[in-house]
């Protein structure tokens, strides 16, 4: 190549570099008052679902883009400003990128318009769509948590107007698509407010902090579960069937009497989307939010399990500090489960099933995981954390349960049956990776894996034992006494945004999903627990359509 050519590619390589922006450095999301005073401000952890993979834009210098949001109805406001335009190189080929046509996707036509009259609106009698059921004090500050269904029209239009906070914190996270009335429904989101008791003439008090989105989905009775009387002979309107419950394929109302309700069917309640703001994380909102969404989302009766939509590695750790802590100070029959020391030699014979009913009371350990409908791999996972606390750290070594149950030191023991026990479900979770290796290398990577997954949970124990202290009471707007959770003391908690938690320096890559014990998918949990992750292609979730 001609040194001209190289000259000429370099150059272009130049100028291609001057009028190229990356969306995520130039955008700056701001939460103002009603009459749009800032209150705080801060940067989008991506903006590749907007503007593609490399988050980058051409023709424009010192581009700045502006995404306003009044704090307590989130109506956004879109500015996008620059120094100078591309404005061709006469051959009309190039283009500067269309900015509001990109991101007019994610906002509603009102986010760019002037509207004056917005400004001067008087909002100072303004409260959240639904009902409060949180209440709690953190540093002198007020907090509220609010719920609602979607079929509320002003939470719906309050979801629509953050709706771009969703792919701009939330890996892999897409807007909700909520086309039929009767589907709203199925929704709620869950509003957690900052209450500012002396707020700007004719301005709202209340300050969004975060919010999270749950939808229920319809399960049926699972045959190889154990069953209460109460379970097994719940009607609905004097035995309505599931397709009178439901509308017709036209949308038209459903053939049931109007008390009826798919609603009340036997469900799955999922929490979908869940954020904390960047100026309120490290403060244990997140822990308030999670925990009130939990006892609201678990009360009703046919609800029979509580489950997460594709979570990520730290809200996953948010999850277990928060379900631990509620198990052990509010589940005594969980805070008393121990390793069994004394499982019969008979019981552990080469070719016999790990017996971890024996191991761990199997019956007391279903019957806490239907009363507090924790999903069933979570609830394992969190036994097996629960059971490993009360084994010294010193030891927790493969080298000192050479003798097995044989052991005179009963840490020792206690090591090697939870070793077992735990071991049954990581081989039951990455049964089809294994099978496909030779006997000896699936005893290796097995217990690698288990070394992997006992070393997160230290580091996780080590947290729970650092919140385990008195912790300030989080109460239910009437004032009554609680018997579910509460939120922590303000010890900080992770920086939370759900999939779900801080985005990871490293994008979450998409693994194998596992399919619940219940026989359908719930979770999109890693498919090869403590055996290293599998990338697709760009190592990118994908977006879903919700």
């Amino acid at each position: 190549m001609a040194d001209s050519d190289e000259e000429q590619i370099e150059a272009l390589k130049q100028q291609v570099d001057d009028w190229s922006s990356n969306t995520t450095q130039c955008t700056t999301i701001s939460i103002t008052t009603a009459n749009t005073r800032p209150i705080t401000s801060f940067q989008p952890a991506f903006t590749y679902p907007i503007f593609g993979e490399e988050e980058s834009v051409f023709g424009y210098q010192d581009l700045n883009i502006e995404l306003s949001f009044r704090a307590h109805d989130l109506r956004p406001r879109c500015a996008v400003s620059w120094a100078r335009k591309w404005e061709g190189d006469g051959a009309g080929e190039v283009k500067a990128t269309d900015i509001q046509k990109a991101i007019a996707e994610f906002l509603p036509e009102s986010a760019f318009s002037d509207d004056a009259l917005a400004s001067r609106e008087d909002t100072a009698s303004w409260t959240p769509p639904g009902e409060k059921i949180e209440s709690y004090e953190r540093d002198g500050e007020n907090y509220e948590i609010w719920v609602s269904s979607l079929a509320d029209e002003r939470a719906r239009t309050l979801v629509e107007n953050m709706a771009i906070l969703v792919p701009l914190f939330i890996e892999g996270g897409t807007i909700l698509q909520l086309s039929q009335d009767w589907s709203t429904r199925r929704w709620k989101v869950f509003l957690l407010y900052h209450v500012n008791p002396e707020p700007a003439k004719r301005t709202s008090p209340y300050e969004l902090v975060g919010f999270g989105t749950s939808y229920r989905v319809f399960t049926l009775p699972n045959s190889r579960e154990s069953q209460t009387e109460d379970e097994t002979n719940m009607t609905l309107n004097g035995g309505a069937s599931l397709e009178s419950l439901l509308p017709s394929p036209d949308g038209s109302t459903p053939q049931a009497s109007s008390q009826a309700s798919p609603l009340d069917l036997p469900s799955r309640e999922r929490l979908s989307q869940f954020l904390i703001l960047p100026p309120y994380q490290n403060a244990g909102h997140g822990q308030a939010l999670y925990n009130a969404m939990y006892t609201h989302l678990t009360t009703p009766f046919n609800v029979r399990e509580f489950t997460i939509e594709d979570p990520n590695e730290a809200f996953d750790d948010l999850r277990d500090l928060c379900d631990l802590l509620y198990l052990r100070s509010h589940v005594p029959e969980f805070a008393a489960l121990r390793i069994n020391q004394d499982v019969p030699t008979s019981s552990l014979g080469l070719n016999d099933k790990i017996p971890v009913d024996l191991i761990i009371d199997g019956t007391t350990r279903d019957r806490i995981r239907r009363e507090t409908k924790i999903e069933a791999r979570q609830f394992g996972r969190l036994v097996e954390m629960h059971t490993l606390s009360f084994i010294p750290p010193a030891k927790r070594s493969r080298s000192r349960i050479t003798r097995k149950e044989k052991s005179s030191n009963a840490d020792d023991r206690a090591y090697y049956f939870w070793r077992l026990y735990t071991k049954q479900r990581l081989f039951i979770h990455n049964r089809d990776q294994l099978i496909q290796l030779e006997r000896e290398e699936r005893g290796e990577k097995l217990e690698a894996a288990l070394d992997s997954v006992q070393e997160g949970y230290s580091a996780m124990l080590e947290k729970v034992e650092a919140r385990s202290q008195p912790m300030a009471r989080t109460g239910p707007a009437n004032g009554k006494a609680k018997t579910k959770r509460k939120a922590d003391s303000g010890m900080e908690d992770e920086e939370t945004v759900l999939g779900a938690a801080k985005p990871a320096t490293h994008r979450k890559r998409k693994v194998v999903r596992e399919d619940s014990e219940e026989g359908d998918v719930d979770e999109d949990e890693d498919g090869d627990e403590g055996m290293g992750v599998v990338p697709n292609g760009s190592g990118r979730k994908k977006a879903r359509m919700s």
